[in-house]
């Protein structure tokens, strides 16, 4: 069990909690079944609801945050960072409620992102892998999985393309 659900297009992850807060999901991230992704861009629409705190893994270990960061200081944690390793150079988020664009290109292990339409990481090397991580080896192709055990978050027009 977890809490994705898939109607008109978009992808929702739902959390139920228990009264202390805690998940009831066992696992609730989703993950593509190709794991051969390896220099690629990937384009998504993501809606944060209030208190969003989830991510997008490249390879299945880089992340790319996605959290309710709007109207906060700047700093490796916000929306669309490389989570816990890059501080975005500015803040381009959206309100939590509204849809954002991210444009993110991972080529020869440099990082490109852009958040609706402003290039907040500009070709910075990765420089290892992020909490969460599905393995250490940097050098090996990896899927896309979106963490789904943190909150809530919704997802649509995902489109991966390869870069070889």
């Amino acid at each position: 069990e977890n809490g994705w659900t898939l109607k008109d297009g978009v992808l929702s992850n739902r959390i139920q909690r228990d009264a202390k807060g805690k998940s009831l999901h066992k696992n609730g991230n989703l993950r593509t079944k190709r794991d051969d992704f390896y220099d690629f861009n990937l384009k998504y629409e993501v809606r944060v609801l209030p208190g969003c705190n989830s991510g997008v893994y490249l390879r299945g270990i880089y992340e790319i945050q996605v959290f309710d960061s709007y109207g906060k200081e700047v700093d490796c944690h916000n929306m669309a960072a490389y989570y816990g390793r890059v501080t975005p150079s500015v803040a381009a988020e959206k309100k939590a409620g509204e849809w954002q664009s991210v444009d993110v290109t991972l080529y020869k292990r440099h990082l490109t992102v852009v958040l609706n339409g402003t290039r907040i990481i500009d070709n910075v090397p990765v420089v290892g892998i992020t909490g969460g991580a599905m393995t250490s080896d940097e050098f090996v192709p990896g899927p896309i999985y979106i963490q789904g055990d943190h909150s809530d978050a919704d997802f649509r027009n995902m489109v991966l393309t390869p870069l070889n």
